[in-house]
């Protein structure tokens, strides 16, 4: 059983080659240049929670930006399917760099601590839940169905090489000249890629809008549809199950290895910048090797990502750096494989809605139970747990037939 795509339709004239195409190619170049700024912030932001913090307290910190947004993005969704998601993108860009511009201006003004810190990420939460699923939205207005494992795998590189760039600058900036500094270059990235929403990019597909007249009802007939869609279904609930366990390792686990072991603060830029270098070369064998089952070959590949993470909380500097590696390559390929399957399988009308449901849900919860059980524990048994139990359940979800039969 193979699931229907779906292609929205065509305004105007089709698009050119995708790799010939000066839309897309600004685009994501722009969006390159953000992801070097929100790099470069999440290392600061780590190296201080945990320098500052106790581990609990630094896990709720980086926890916090994920509360708001798995609550609002539900909403976010909503206004995906209903709304112009350009607009709504430019309108978060906007959001975010000024939440970051007011907490450099009261951490400049010496407002230091958990209060400011926990402030900035929910703030910057509510901006980024709200708006999202647009992201997924506006890709399938401006990219072609037969193209978007390309422009997938582009974004996956072009994310990574600035993982790679970002994080060791993070590392840098914030030992050079503090959290205001890494605030600021944040900040003027997210500016940018508003700038380039607003002048280069325009929809080329018209997706089908919720025209329900309450936004109660909208999200009700996502709900239904997610219901009666067997393979959405566990998309939705593979995508949240693996960030429950990759983001508070990569996130957390990693920054209280690195300053637990008394490793300075550019071992935690190496190990993010071990993990880019590995997700990059991860992104161009997806791009170049697009199995006819794309789904089931990412879930069979994160298996071995579980492994990975099992041993990040080995206190051996070596093995961090292959570790993080490892789980780069595998992120890198998965994700390519992953998201091309799920943009194509889904509806367009309902994917705003459908995608809201996914990567954020449980996320808020895992980082401060990831600081709670270091706390309790160390930090090699939380790893051992978590990258466990994210191997069973994707060996789990490769097995189950929508997704073994889910053809690209």
């Amino acid at each position: 059983m193979s699931t229907t795509t779906h292609d929205p339709e065509l305004i105007g004239a089709p698009p050119p080659p995708v790799r010939r195409d000066p839309m897309v190619l600004a685009w994501l170049a722009a969006v390159g240049v953000s992801w070097f700024g929100d790099y470069a912030w999440n290392v600061a932001l780590a190296w201080t929670a945990a320098r500052t913090l106790s581990p609990a307290m630094a896990g709720v910190v980086l926890g916090a930006e994920m509360l708001p947004q798995a609550l609002l993005v539900l909403l976010g969704g909503v206004l995906a399917d209903r709304y112009d998601p350009r607009r709504l993108l430019v309108a978060g860009e906007v959001g975010q760099a000024v939440v970051l511009l007011v907490g450099a201006a009261g951490w400049a003004s010496g407002i230091h601590g958990a209060p400011i810190l926990l402030a900035v990420a929910v703030a910057f939460g509510i901006a980024s839940g709200l708006t999202m699923p647009a992201g997924t939205t506006l890709i399938r207005q401006v990219v072609a169905g037969n193209d978007l494992g390309t422009v997938q795998g582009w974004n996956q590189i072009s994310s990574r090489a600035m993982r790679l760039l970002g994080a060791p600058a993070g590392g840098i900036l914030v030992a050079w000249g503090g959290l205001v500094v890494v605030m600021l270059v944040d900040a003027a990235t997210f500016l940018v890629i508003a700038a380039v929403l607003l002048l280069v990019v325009r929809p080329r597909f018209r997706l089908p809008r919720a025209v329900h007249e309450r936004w109660r009802d909208t999200f009700t007939d996502g709900m239904r549809y997610l219901r009666s869609h067997e393979t959405a279904k566990l998309f939705v609930v593979g995508l949240t199950a693996l960030n429950v366990f990759v983001t508070p390792v990569t996130g957390l686990g990693v920054a209280l290895r690195v300053s637990g072991s008394d490793w300075g603060a550019h071992w935690l830029g190496i190990a993010d910048a071990s993990l880019a270098a590995g997700a990059i070369v991860g992104s161009v064998v997806a791009i170049r090797w697009q199995p006819t089952y794309g789904a089931a070959a990412g879930f069979r590949v994160l298996i071995v990502q579980g492994l990975a993470i099992a041993c990040v909380g080995l206190g051996w500097k070596p093995t961090l750096v292959v570790s993080m590696a490892v789980l780069g390559f595998t992120a890198g390929a998965a994700s390519v494989w992953l998201s091309a399957a799920f943009v194509r399988a889904i509806d367009p009308s309902h994917l705003g809605r459908v995608s809201s449901l996914g990567d954020m849900t449980l996320m808020p919860l895992s980082v401060p139970a990831l600081g709670a059980v270091v706390h309790a524990t160390d930090v090699l048994t939380a790893t051992l747990l978590w990258g466990v139990a994210m191997s069973a359940l994707c060996l789990w979800f490769a097995t189950r037939r929508p997704i073994r039969t889910l053809a690209a």
